[in-house]
This record gives structure tokens, C-alpha cells and sequence, in this order.
């Protein structure tokens, strides 16, 4: 091992981490900036003549917005093209790559230079310090292309983490998801329109769900003007929003650092290739968030189960497919036989049934459905994005059905375990696909893994809870680690047995013991040391980048490389997108803030806090705070006229007192509103190996 001081020298970053931790806390924080559209009302089945029944079909009008000024035509659920059976396969399908992607008619440079190059990446390899697999896959996926799929469906790839699709209409283009910036978006439609030559204006842009990399590089396929005067069409599901604002709102500050861990924006430059692996869909995420240009228009058509519309000349079918997102939706053309089915297939790599960064839980029975619905149509393309598109009706079939049959078999299995009496680490060591899956060249061990995705099954069906009673009766945290040091014969012989362990490669063991050294003490420098060299050789060997992502950091975290790096993460971004946010979500933050120790025994508030017009009632009792939102009552203590934005300073982002805002009190002491601010906590960055 290295010597102690060359374990902890700390490398001046600069401000290149900074920029990188700052788009990627604001890329964790975009969920919670969703502009609320400013609708005056929603379209209804007797708006228009219709041969059938449109109570199911939600469409936003504005007052520059009307679908049918846009030529759409909405039709009936009746037409849809789902099949009752599968394309049956040959008996002899191949499950390998070779001839079935799409055609390439047109080749560009890499859109980013990543802080490595090949002939390092090489070295790498020879050294043991990257994965095969991971290798393999940046060479692939970081060499922009576009696809032709037919003759109305192009995909550009490999220009980001996340592909688009273009479809042709009569008059325009139909884009299919955005990428996750402006410039990424940009650069994808200007590819697009040098491989095909064709310059007319986009009309209409759907997004496939809600997670970042498919809305945030809108505003390079379209001009908000544009969106604005009502000439866009923007389709999603109708959980969408919803969606965006819920998964990195409550939890804004916890997932900033997470997501952090999990793309490597920590990681230091020590050398060239720890820093520049990607995901397993595409380059490194971090290189390609610093560009800080991210929106999205509020979608004005929203899908809930199943919607098909004439668009531009396309006979549009969108339907639901939750599973790797909720609001998932899948798009059939009646016309070309041609599928866009987003993240539902994540690409060349077993599906992520649970990420590492922390999100709700994914059932892999609903997937796989999801999965089969898609089947149903038969589609003779398929268009992804993230991974390389598939190609005639035969391979996207056996592409689709070994996804579904993946994550039946971690499902079934798992559940067939538990039953057994199987606890979810025993289950998540065993578990593995079969041999005729575990071959697919799209169940490659990427993006995904088994391990992760059977704990994920455990955990969200039987809980945290393993059966042994000893669990319920554990000592607390620090004492815990204190019981293991004391019994393993003190620090020092821990220290010993982990430098045996680390020698023996032995790096999982070796973490394991040194762990509890450090919980007892945190400024045990050697332990640290030891413990981040396993770290580190452990995450070299990895093939799932997020498991690499997070050893690399919690190795320069352990060795003091980060001190002050998290300081610079900028976690709310500018003040102003909370403002954009819906109302209702501002104030359902603010309960989870409330610091209850500091109230007082028996304190209580009950305020009407009016916001731009609209009431929200307050109540604090029992050292907790209920939020009614519509609601307000003669009985309070306090009625206070205030505007969103001055909520959002006063008790998010907490740069001003009552004083300094617009707050009014019509009736009561405005004073007690600030004892409220008073008790509402903000966050500060932590570490996650140093606990």
C-alpha cells in the first residue's frame, strides 16, 4: 500500500469540479422546476364534434393554444393497432448484435472530448483499472450518428447519455423526446437535418416521461416563442408534471449528493480514465451537464392510458408503459410499423430496476407488461434511447421479449426465494439470469444489475426487515461499531487484517472491518487510507458504472479529496425556478423542514397564509405542521398576504427575514410568522462514507 501521505494528497480541482458538482445538483434539483402551465381550461368532449366518446382524452387550452388550429385530429380509441398475439419468433433468433442495427447515413465527431483518450483507456485496461464491458461500451456509445429506421423514423446517437427520435410528418417534424440540454438538443436537430436535408420547422415535441434527459434540451428543438403563441404540441402523460415536481422535491438535498456519488462528479482527476467512464448508456453524464441551458414546455396534451391522434398526415398511437418511470409512453405509428418506446427498453444493459441514487420503487411485473403491451403492436423498429436502435420485426421482438423475460425471471425468482424463507442478502448473492439471458447482447451487465434489482423486489415488497429479532434489539449506530472494534481485538488489529485482506484482493472483506474502525473514529487517517485503496481497486473491477461512480468517490471522500468540494454545490440553483413550481409543491416542502426539537412544549400556530390569492391554512401542533391547501379559517391566529416568490425566499431558500419581504399581516402579529421561519431548517451538504 501507499504510503499514508501520498494515500491523502488532495488535488486542486479548480473550478472544473465546481461547474461539474453545480450541473449535476441542478440536474438533481430540475424535478422540482416544472413550470405550471397557465391554462384556462381543458378540453372536452363537447367542444367538438366527435364519433366518439373524448371524456378520457385531456387536452390544456390556453389562450393561444387550440390542437385544432393545429391541424390534429383527435380518433378513436377503437382504431388501435394492438394485436392479440406476439410476432413469432424463428426458432433459431439470434440474441448477438451482428446486422441488426439501423442504416447510418451520417457520421459526426464526438460532441464532447472527454479528459481522457483511448491510448489511456488502453493502459487502463491492461492495468485492470476499467471493466472490459465498460470499455467496450464507451467505445460504442460516444460516436454520434444518426439512424434511419424508415423512411419517416431517424434516431440520432451518441451524441449524449440519451438519444432523440425524428419522425417525418407531411408537412413538419415530430420529435420524440429532447435530450438534456439545449446544446445536446441543438446539436442532434442540426445532425438531423445535414443527413436528411430536410429544414422544415418542428411542430410537435412528446416526451416520453419525466426524467430529465428526455424534456431538458427543449428549447434547442424550438423556440418558447413559438410554444407560447400555441404552435407547438407538447404530449406527455398526464402524471408528468406531477411526476417531475415528487422525485427530487422532498428529498432535493439527500438526491443532489446522491446523484453526485452515483455519475462520478467528485471523482478527482488523479488520472484519465476514472473520471471519464460513462453510465452504460452514453458519455459521462457529468461531462455533458456542464452546459447549463435546461427546460421544458408544459405539455398541452396529455395521455393517460391510450390516445391516437391524426398528426401532420401520421396516425399517432401513444400509450401507457410504466415501469422504469411511471409516466412512461410508448408511441406507435399505424403508417410505417415504427416504435418509440423511450426508457422501457434502457439499451444494451440489464434493466435498472433499481437505481443507486435513490428513487421510488419500479415493479418488474409491471415493466414486463409494459413490455408485452409493446409487443402486441408488432412493430417492424424500434427506436431507443439510450443504446443502438434495433431493426426488423424479428430482432425487435427478441430484443423486447428477452427485456420482459429478464425481469420476470429476477422477479418470480426472487419472490419464489422469499417464500422459501430466503433473506434479501442471500437472495441478492444468488440470484443471476439463466444462461439463454444472461448472453443478450441487450441484458449486458451495464446500467443495471442483478444484485441491485433483486435487493429492489425484496425491499419493496417484505421491507427492511429481515426476520431475526436481533435486529429489532441492535445497538446504536457508533455503539455498534464500537461492540465490533472492541471484540475483533481493537483498532490496530483491524488495521493489520485489513492490510492481509487488501493484499489477498480480498477488497469487499477489507471494507467491511475498516468500516467500523472509521465509524468509531472518524480522524483515523490510516484506516481511511486502507479503506480507500479497497475502495478503489474494488470499483476498477466493476461493471455497473454506478458502483464504480460510488467506490471512486467514497475513496477520494475517505482521503479528504472532497473537503470544501461540497461546499460549492449549488443545491437550489437559481431562486426563481422554485417560484416557477407549482404552489401547492413550495408549501407541501415546507412540513418536511420544520425542525421540531426547537418548538416549544405544547406551541401552537394556525395561520392563514394567503399566496398570490390562493389560501393554504397552517396548523402546528404536537411539534408538527399540517398544510390544508385551499382552505382557511376565521379561527387563526395570524392571516398573512404574501407572494410565492417571498415564500420560496422566506422558508426554502431562507436570504431574507419577514421584514425584508412583502409579507402582510390582515390580522395578527407578523411576528409570529417569522417564529415559524425561525423553526424551518435548511440543508447542508454531508458525506455518505464518513457516517
Amino acid at each position: 500500500m501507499d504510503s499514508e501521505s501520498d494515500s491523502y494528497e488532495i488535488q486542486n480541482q479548480g473550478n472544473t469540479m465546481k461547474k461539474t458538482i453545480i450541473a449535476l445538483s441542478i440536474l438533481a434539483s430540475c424535478n422540482v422546476m416544472a413550470h405550471s402551465h397557465h391554462a384556462s381550461e381543458r378540453l372536452t368532449h363537447g367542444d367538438h364534434d366527435h364519433s366518439f366518446d373524448m371524456s378520457e382524452y385531456d387536452v390544456v387550452l390556453s389562450n393561444n393554444y387550440d390542437p385544432f388550429a393545429n391541424g390534429i385530429e383527435f380518433l378513436s380509441p377503437t382504431m388501435s393497432a394492438e394485436q392479440q398475439s406476439y410476432f413469432p419468433l424463428s426458432e433459431n433468433a439470434s440474441t448477438k448484435l451482428a446486422g441488426s442495427f439501423p442504416e447510418i447515413i451520417w457520421r459526426g465527431e464526438p460532441l464532447f472530448t472527454p479528459e481522457y483518450n483511448k491510448e489511456n483507456m488502453e493502459k487502463a485496461l491492461q492495468e485492470g483499472k476499467i471493466h472490459p464491458e465498460l470499455a467496450a461500451m464507451e467505445e460504442a456509445m460516444t460516436n454520434p450518428v444518426i439512424f434511419k429506421l424508415s423512411d419517416r423514423m431517424y434516431n440520432a446517437f451518441g451524441f449524449e447519455g440519451a438519444s432523440i427520435t425524428f419522425l417525418q410528418g407531411d408537412k413538419g417534424l415530430i420529435i420524440i423526446d429532447a435530450g438534456s440540454t439545449a446544446e445536446t438538443g441543438e446539436a442532434m436537430l442540426s445532425a438531423y437535418r445535414d443527413a436528411t436535408g430536410d429544414e422544415r420547422e418542428v411542430h410537435t415535441i412528446f416526451y416520453t416521461h419525466h426524467h430529465p434527459d428526455q424534456w431538458a434540451g427543449t428549447e434547442g428543438l424550438a423556440t418558447r416563442e413559438d410554444f407560447e403563441s400555441g404552435k407547438i404540441n407538447v404530449i406527455a402523460h398526464v402524471d408528468f408534471q406531477k411526476k417531475m415536481n415528487e422525485e427530487s422535491g422532498i428529498y432535493l438535498n439527500q438526491q443532489s449528493i446522491r446523484t453526485a456519488y452515483a455519475f462520478g462528479a467528485f471523482i478527482p482527476h488523479n488520472n484519465d480514465y476514472d473520471k471519464g467512464v460513462n453510465q452504460g448508456v452514453g458519455y459521462p453524464a457529468d461531462i455533458v451537464m456542464q452546459s447549463q441551458n435546461k427546460s421544458f414546455f408544459a405539455p398541452n396534451i396529455l395521455v393517460d392510458d391510450l390516445m391516437i391522434m391524426k398528426v401532420d398526415g401520421l396516425t399517432l398511437e401513444f400509450f401507457h408503459t410504466p415501469g422504469e418511470a411511471p409516466d412512461g409512453v410508448a408511441l406507435y405509428v399505424h403508417e410505417t410499423g415504427d416504435m418509440v418506446g423511450g426508457d422501457t427498453i434502457q439499451g444494451e444493459t440489464i434493466p435498472n430496476l433499481y437505481t443507486i441514487r435513490g428513487t421510488e420503487y419500479r415493479d418488474g411485473l409491471e415493466w414486463a407488461d409494459s413490455i408485452d403491451r409493446m409487443r402486441r403492436y408488432q412493430p417492424k423498429t424500434l427506436s431507443l434511447h439510450h443504446g443502438r436502435s434495433a431493426v426488423s420485426q424479428e430482432r425487435v421482438e427478441d430484443v423486447m421479449k428477452a427485456y420482459a423475460d429478464s425481469l420476470r425471471y429476477m422477479q418470480d425468482q426472487t419472490v419464489r426465494h422469499i417464500n422459501k424463507g430466503y433473506t434479501m442478502h442471500e437472495l441478492s448473492d444468488s440470484i443471476r439470469l439463466p444462461e439463454e439471458l444472461k448472453d443478450h447482447d441487450y441484458l449486458r451487465p451495464l446500467r443495471g444489475s442483478e444484485y441491485q434489482n433483486v435487493a429492489n423486489i425484496y425491499a419493496g415488497n417484505v421491507g427492511w426487515f429481515n426476520g431475526d429479532a436481533s435486529e429489532l434489539a441492535k445497538p446504536a449506530h457508533k455503539d455498534m461499531a464500537q461492540l465490533y472494534v472492541d471484540m475483533m481485538g481493537g483498532s490496530d488489529a483491524i488495521r493489520k487484517a485489513a492490510d492481509r485482506m487488501i493484499e489477498k484482493q480480498q477488497y469487499g472483506e477489507a471494507m467491511q472491518i475498516l468500516t467500523h474502525v472509521i465509524r468509531v473514529d472518524h480522524n483515523d487517517m490510516y484506516a481511511r487510507g486502507q479503506k480507500a485503496v479497497a475502495l478503489e481497486r474494488w470499483g476498477w473491477e466493476q461493471s455497473t458504472p454506478g458502483w464504480r461512480h460510488w467506490a471512486l468517490t467514497g475513496a477520494a471522500e475517505l482521503r479528504g479529496e472532497l473537503d470544501g468540494v461540497l461546499d460549492t454545490m449549488n443545491f437550489f440553483g437559481d431562486a426563481s425556478k422554485f417560484v416557477e413550481a407549482p404552489t401547492d409543491d413550495v408549501m407541501s416542502l415546507i412540513p418536511t423542514r420544520l425542525i421540531a426539537e426547537q418548538l416549544n412544549t405544547n406551541e401552537t400556530h394556525v395561520i392563514n397564509l394567503v399566496v398570490d390569492g390562493s389560501p393554504y391554512l397552517v396548523n402546528v401542533s404536537n411539534r408538527t405542521m399540517a398544510v390544508d391547501n385551499g382552505f382557511s379559517s376565521e379561527s387563526a391566529d395570524l392571516t398573512v398576504d404574501i407572494s410565492k416568490q417571498d415564500l420560496v425566499h422566506l422558508f426554502l431558500v431562507k436570504d431574507i427575514n419577514v421584514e425584508e419581504s412583502t409579507a402582510k399581516a390582515t390580522k395578527g402579529d407578523i411576528k409570529q410568522l417569522q417564529r415559524l421561519v425561525d423553526v424551518i431548517d435548511t440543508f447542508s451538504p454531508f458525506y455518505l462514507h464518513l457516517r
